[in-house]
């Protein structure tokens, strides 16, 4: 096992040395900083994987320190252990809202401390091996299925494209114009597909920054039902109107911007567009429930088993053997990722056959 890194915050020599010592014995890599403005700078150069910080200090309080290290990628997702000789309410609660992982009371035993430094680093640990886990998944769903879906329509560009440069005197228009449409279809799809792929990257980027997520929670919508039903209608018009809507939708206000709603709905409404027969009807519901703004959204098309759900996530594409899939596996994907930086929660509820329900549930604006 490697040795893990701590940087130790704090403007009392005493307390320096007495956890540097401690956690030397138990084969630490400790980095020492005589207060905040020294410890933030320790922490740029060394990038431990845990921090000890004072909350107390002259120069700067360890909550400065704090905001100050949550402001940057690089810092930003290192577990802090605030260390407190007071243990107040106000302090944990500062210090959770700026991004703490745990709190110490002074005094405490060499028990207690080396249980919260391996209790913080054994879940942030967890949390990066899941992170690491769908990033390979991704990766490896990007190299099956992005060659399949970048090669199909650019086929189509070319080689009609082709056809219509050596063919042209000898084509009737009716055939150069399908020619043409279908080029201008697969340029379409191709399109879609490049948006997607950039859409996508760009909620992961937003997720990493901590500022960024704070504006984005002072986004609101104050009536939802207009925006769910209009963005409904254009999906269904998209796929050339061959599905009937059913709007049972409530008005209410919600927690998250016109485009990341508008967004939102267009991948869930055009995902059970896909995905169901043709001139059958998907159901929309949405009502405020607990402070929660529930949206589900029912189709009657192949269902997904208990594993497909399970692996939903970007480029998952199901049964692509037995089903002609066009598209890139990231609609779902989307949908669920802006409900989750929106502090909502995405369920599916589906039957093998019968159908899917995607249920969005997202806050509203008191």
């Amino acid at each position: 096992m490697r040795t893990r890194k701590v940087v130790i915050i704090d403007d009392d020599s005493t307390t320096l040395e007495t956890i540097e010592h401690i956690l030397m014995v138990y084969n630490f890599a400790v980095f020492t900083a005589n207060g905040g403005t020294e410890g933030i700078g320790v922490v740029q150069r060394t990038q431990p994987d845990i921090i000890l910080c004072d909350v107390i200090m002259h120069d700067m309080s360890g909550f400065e320190v704090l905001a100050e290290l949550r402001k940057h990628s690089a810092t930003a997702t290192i577990p802090i252990l605030m260390l407190s000789a007071k243990h107040e309410l106000t302090d944990i609660r500062t210090g959770m809202q700026l991004g703490a992982d745990d709190f110490l009371t002074k005094p405490f035993s060499v028990d207690d401390l080396l249980s919260s430094i391996n209790t913080r680093l054994e879940k942030h640990e967890r949390i990066t091996y899941q992170a690491n886990q769908q990033l390979k998944q991704l990766r490896e769903n990007i190299a099956l299925v992005l060659p399949h879906e970048f090669r199909t329509p650019l086929n189509s560009i070319i080689g009609f494209g082709e056809l219509l440069t050596s063919q042209y005197d000898r084509l009737e228009r009716s055939e150069a114009m399908e020619m043409l449409t279908t080029m201008v279809s697969a340029g379409y799809r191709l399109s879609v597909l490049v948006e997607n792929f950039i859409y996508l990257s760009r909620l992961e980027i937003l997720a990493a920054n901590p500022s960024a997520m704070k504006e984005l929670s002072h986004e609101k919508v104050l009536n939802c039902s207009e925006i769910i039903m209009e963005m409904a209608w254009h999906s269904v018009m998209q796929n050339s109107h061959q599905h009937q809507l059913d709007n049972d939708v409530q008005p209410a206000s919600l927690a998250i911007s016109d485009a990341y709603l508008r967004k939102l709905i267009l991948e869930l409404i055009d995902n059970a567009c896909k995905f169901s027969p043709p001139k059958s009807c998907i159901r929309l519901h949405g009502r405020l429930r607990n402070g929660f703004y529930t949206l589900a959204i029912h189709d009657q098309g192949r269902g997904m088993n208990a594993s497909q759900i399970a692996q939903i996530g970007a480029y998952m594409q199901f049964d692509r053997n037995i089903h002609e899939q066009q598209g890139q596996g990231l609609g779902l994907a989307i949908a669920k990722r802006i409900t989750e930086l929106h502090k909502g929660s995405f369920m599916i509820d589906s039957t093998l056959g019968k159908g899917t329900t995607v249920e969005v549930r997202l806050p509203t604006v008191i």
